[in-house]
């Protein structure tokens, strides 16, 4: 535990003014699991004090990808998000403009989140505590050591492969507070896969980091809580249920079965 300790006080002054983006990619798989759903670009910038995080956005695949077709579906004008879909090969995109975004700020021990799932929705959380669990095992991702530990975190079992090569504690996600950059992030059914493409690390150039460009304490935004999300997916599950069984008086030999949110949503339960 000293030695973590430590570790974590070196990370806190190595990296206090040194900033890098990492780009993942991005499997999700929350019907089918085993990493057969639908793969996105994702990136993460950070600095010693704050990341951002974000996914399943439209730039990303047109600037990490500069072959990918991107085909527009539909336009929100109220919200301005711009529903799309492409496809590289045998992989399909389904992006929009915002995309999901997690900005955490180490000084405030917060994280402020943007989710278009089950409705466009601004979360307002204090840092989870993930309990880690460290295994002595460690392998190559990249010219990188990497060492891993392992977590139950918001109904799933995660394994995250994390490198103290780079001291920095982020991660894809909300995979925050290890001693090093993570590097690689699943659950063990592989419904969440992330894993690492490239690191620019430090930049040269300081950028910005902005979230949705706007202040996390704008007061035009509604703001909810982490147990305001829960409440809101349970809702909406139980509302697609109800319109399955309505569809079913109408067709023979069919059966609703109740949505299970873990197949539904990334976060499920405290």
């Amino acid at each position: 535990m000293k030695s973590l300790f430590f570790l974590l006080l070196f990370i806190s002054s190595f990296a206090q003014e040194k900033q890098g983006i990492v780009n993942y990619g991005y499997i999700k798989s929350l019907l089918l699991g085993n990493k057969n759903g639908h793969e996105f670009n994702a990136q993460l910038i950070f600095d010693g004090n704050q990341s951002y995080f974000v996914s399943e956005k439209d730039s990303l695949e047109n600037d990490i990808n500069n072959n990918t077709q991107i085909q527009t579906l539909a336009t929100n004008e109220k919200d301005g998000n711009t529903k799309t879909i492409g496809a590289i090969g045998n992989r399909a995109f389904l992006t929009t403009f915002t995309g999901n975004q997690i900005y955490y700020n180490k000084n405030k021990d917060s994280l402020w989140s943007y989710l278009r799932n089950p409705k466009n929705m601004y979360i307002s959380e204090k840092k989870p505590l993930i309990k880690w669990n460290f295994n002595k095992e460690t392998k190559k991702i990249g010219v990188y050591t990497c060492h891993k530990a392992s977590a139950t975190f918001r109904g799933r079992d995660y394994i995250v492969w994390y490198t103290t090569e780079i001291p920095i504690p982020y991660g894809p996600w909300k995979f925050n507070g290890l001693p090093g950059l993570v590097l690689e992030a699943y659950d063990t059914d592989f419904y969440i896969y992330f894993f690492f493409k490239n690191i620019q690390y430090p930049l040269e150039k300081i950028i910005k980091i902005d979230f949705i460009k706007e202040s996390p304490d704008s007061s035009f935004i509604k703001w909810y809580t982490y147990e305001d999300y829960l409440k809101i997916i349970e809702e909406d599950n139980a509302t697609k249920y109800e319109k399955m069984l309505l569809a079913a008086k109408q067709m023979e030999n069919f059966f609703p079965v109740k949505p299970k949110i873990r197949e539904r949503y990334i976060e499920i339960t405290n």
